[in-house]
């Protein structure tokens, strides 16, 4: 009877063959090897030369998986973070850029940053007036129907930084932007450090903030202290109702970002007559609040026919 020779492990030969097609530019090669071996071995070690691989073959936008999943580990040296960047910038994406230097070692961001900066400038060389066309398109979004709207900011990173602040303002206080488009907007001129004041509408007020100096929508201090007293009123004998309940009011009280200490003055209390809304204790301006949205979350819901 023959001897049987085991095979060699598969990822293994592939991911040998892929680094190597890569190392020779060969990048249609390296990415169907390199799709092998991940799905064999999906691991940040396959995933680094994959995502390098379809930089090359110029099809970033299939490499944003993996960077999103393995971001910390990519920002952990120097040659993978300049991949990381090399993703950003061929797609381009910068909201997503500028956001995510705030978590590069400090000893990297001035290049990284001007990196950036440099491939507005060249970006802006080559395609400026199509990126004023679509500067102008985002300006006005309230012209358009709310799925529309829902769609069209997903192009916001395509603008310049500069673009993308000038496009966003005019929105921030337009009625007929949804809340949540809005809240969007705000949390990514957070995200890219615009630091000078601008105007916000909210929930019955208007005021002037500076984007760079806010916690974000999901970090913001009364909202999480409104979820903490949910969590706290329903206890443990309901966890199945306690994690719907967070996730659900999560969402809607982003609507009031960033003036929702304004709306919510006493957690405690809103939490109380959010659980049980017919309440006794429930006052007239909780009832308006939860009618409100309710109203948003019907229009957001309407934005996905």
């Amino acid at each position: 009877m023959a001897k049987i020779v085991p095979l060699p492990n598969n990822a293994s030969r592939h991911l040998t063959l892929g680094v190597s097609a890569l190392q020779k530019k060969n990048y249609a090669s390296a990415v169907a090897h390199l799709e092998k071996a991940y799905k064999e071995t999906p691991v940040f070690e396959v995933a680094r030369p994959l995502v390098k691989s379809y930089v090359g073959l110029k099809q970033p936008s299939l490499a944003l998986p993996y960077v999103s999943q393995y971001m910390e580990d990519f920002l952990s040296g120097d040659s993978t973070t300049n991949v990381l960047f090399d993703v950003l910038l061929a797609l381009p994406d910068y909201r997503f850029a500028w956001a995510v230097l705030h978590h590069v070692d400090g000893r990297k961001q001035p290049d990284l940053t001007k990196r950036v900066a440099d491939a507005e400038q060249a970006d802006m060389a080559v395609h400026g007036d199509e990126i004023d066309q679509l500067a102008k398109k985002l300006r006005h979004l309230g012209g358009f129907d709310a799925h529309t709207q829902e769609t069209m900011i997903s192009d916001l990173g395509r603008l310049p930084k500069a673009s993308m602040i000038a496009a966003a303002m005019p929105n921030l206080t337009d009625p007929d932007v949804h809340p949540a488009i809005r809240v969007s907007l705000l949390d990514a001129l957070t995200a890219v450090g615009a630091d000078e004041p601008v105007k916000v509408l909210g929930y019955q007020t208007e005021g002037a903030v500076v984007p760079s100096k806010l916690p974000g929508v999901m970090n913001d201090k009364t909202l999480l202290a409104v979820l903490n007293q949910v969590q706290l009123q329903i206890g443990l004998t309901d966890p199945e109702l306690m994690r719907a309940t967070v996730e659900t009011l999560r969402f809607e009280l982003g609507y009031l970002y960033p003036f929702i200490d304004q709306a919510v003055t006493d957690p405690k209390h809103f939490a109380a007559s959010y659980l049980n809304k017919e309440g006794a204790g429930v006052t007239a301006e909780e009832t308006a609040l939860f009618n409100w949205l309710g109203e948003q979350t019907l229009k957001l819901s309407e934005m996905a026919k």
